[in-house]
């Protein structure tokens, strides 16, 4: 299957008839595509090199003439070596080229002048920012053609994902031979003996019989045409269309829904996501902004998003209801945007509710931090369908549950703007029990103001609370609500034993510090002879007759 992700066979030459390169820099395209070329003079197939900018960067004022001189003639000496000719300069300054109509136009021209069908430019992967401008520019101006163009992106500073390897083993000496004429850039760093390297080990996947070959990512403008978007899709996207990601096949689809109100940490937030083990996951973002939210991209990581807006702006508890009529998945988790999971949460929860069927809900220890990340607190409380009924103790993120509670009818209170999330477990508690997985699963953060709790909310959390309280109480048994008492009174008699502790030890305490004080004194001091005689005597008196004779 590797062979689908990384040639295991190289070509001898690439087609074309006219071939126009572009490079950022000179030395570029001998170091990108110098192999190419030679393979393109051998045919005598015209070859034209556009050399974008004059590479003198960083370079004092003053010697920037002769040092711009000095990088001109080691390219012309170079394709003196390639055979194609010399090249043309366009002198743009060097880490000044910019995404833009004005440059596109510009290769447009240069294209149309001698009817290219196969054009070169840097990997849009690139490092450089010269590299990576000129790379999308060509990559549109291609786009735009109105006849068929091949399009051949090389690698030079950062390796990319190629579909194509040129064999150039007969050409590796010459190519070395070209550039080696870059004298002032090999003497900053031995670039030569970094690209041999890259050539060589290009070959990693070809018969033994191939010892240098030049690595490309090609496509066209019929390709580029019908998806601009080709060339920047993630390695998930492409290996799915290859058909390559299939561990996700027997493993149930998990919805986690975010409710965002497009907060700075959204992003942190989606990448806890992309960091999930578990293979099967969709992303449904709720916008709960409005209008101004930020866009958004359709991949988190391997895992598809999907946005939905409602006609208006919604509140905490409409928005969550967007999000489970939306969910297709299985299990459904929640995560606000202010908070994460760790990579392993949601395959931990999926397995505890396979090893539960008789579950309804699984759900993991979450740490709280604060703005400076420093632990404040942890939810991590055994089940217990008692304590849930007085308080909630499993945060919103904290559970994954069935999508069955949606067809007993399970929704989020639309009257409730707070602790909406409880009410929520209530209802799914009347179906089923809830697992705890004894570990910690997510990270809750609790800022000042900025938490998706309402702890600092004392006023509406009691109303909130009580509201509850007055729905859930006619639904109660009378068995549940006796539980309830009788966890009131036992919580009153520790909170009674706790403060007799805590009285005790106040009380020792002072008793320790007397004893203290009066040990510093200086009437202690004076007194200790007596007190060491006296000890004596008492000894002495509780022996026995026998030992006193």
């Amino acid at each position: 299957m590797e062979n689908l992700l990384v040639p295991y066979q190289a070509v001898s030459n690439i087609t074309g008839n006219s071939v126009l390169v572009l490079a950022p820099h000179p030395d570029d395209e001998v170091f990108g595509c110098g192999g190419a070329i030679m393979r393109h003079t051998e045919q005598h197939i015209p070859v034209q090199v556009i050399i974008v900018t004059d590479g003198v960067y960083g370079v004092d004022q003053a010697d920037r003439s002769d040092y711009l001189d000095q990088r001109r003639q080691e390219s012309i000496a170079a394709a003196a070596v390639l055979g194609y000719g010399e090249p043309v300069f366009w002198s743009y300054r060097d880490r000044s080229l910019r995404y833009g109509e004005k440059l596109i136009t510009e290769i447009q021209s240069a294209i149309q002048s001698i009817k290219a069908d196969l054009v070169y430019a840097p990997s849009v992967y690139e490092i450089h920012p010269d590299h990576h401008a000129l790379a999308i520019a060509t990559a549109e101006a291609i786009r735009r053609s109105t006849y068929s163009i091949q399009l051949a992106l090389y690698e030079v500073g950062q390796p990319m994902r190629p579909n194509l390897l040129l064999d150039i083993s007969n050409l590796a000496t010459r190519k070395m031979k070209a550039m080696n004429c870059f004298t002032s850039q090999n003497a900053k760093q031995r670039y030569d003996l970094d690209i041999a390297a890259l050539n060589r080990y290009r070959t990693y996947t070809l018969p033994v019989v191939v010892t240098s070959a030049e690595a490309y990512f090609l496509t066209n403008t019929a390709e580029l045409a019908n998806n601009p978007f080709t060339l920047y899709q993630p390695e998930h996207v492409r290996q799915h269309k290859l058909g390559l990601i299939r561990d996700k096949q027997n493993q149930s689809l998990v919805s986690v829904i975010i409710r965002s109100t497009d907060r700075p940490t959204l992003a942190e937030a989606l990448d806890s996501v992309a960091l999930q083990t578990y293979p099967n996951i969709e992303v449904i973002v709720i916008n709960a902004k409005g209008d101004k939210h930020c866009q958004l991209d359709a991949w988190c990581g391997r895992f598809p998003v999907r946005v939905i807006s409602g006609d208006k702006q919604p509140h905490r508890s409409s928005a969550a209801n967007l999000g489970l009529e939306a969910a297709k998945g299985d299990y459904i988790i929640f995560l606000d945007d202010d908070d994460w999971f760790l990579p392993h949460h949601i395959t931990v929860l999926e397995n505890k509710l396979n090893q539960y069927n008789s579950a309804i809900a699984a759900y993991a220890g979450i740490q709280c931090i604060d703005e400076h990340g420093r632990e404040v607190n942890r939810y991590a409380i055994n089940f217990d369908p008692t304590q849930l009924r007085i308080e909630n103790y499993i945060p919103i993120h904290a559970a994954l549950f069935r999508r069955t509670v949606l067809d007993y009818g399970a929704r989020f209170d639309e009257q409730l703007d707070f602790c909406e999330d409880w009410d929520f477990w209530l209802q799914i508690l009347q179906h089923g029990t809830f697992c705890f997985v004894p570990e910690i699963g997510a990270v809750y953060r609790t800022i000042d103001g900025q938490g998706s709790g309402i702890r600092e909310k004392r006023t509406q959390r009691q109303q909130s609370m009580i509201a509850i309280y007055k729905k859930w109480m006619p639904h109660w048994n009378d068995e549940s609500i006796w539980h309830i008492l009788e966890y009131a009174m036992h919580k009153k008699k520790s909170d009674a034993l706790q403060t007799e502790v805590l009285q005790l030890k106040r009380d020792i305490a002072e008793l320790n510090t007397i004893i203290s004080r009066l040990r510093a004194s200086s009437s202690w001091r004076i007194t200790y002879p007596l007190r060491q005689l006296k000890r004596l005597l008492n000894r002495l008196g509780s022996k026995p007759e026998s030992e006193k004779r």
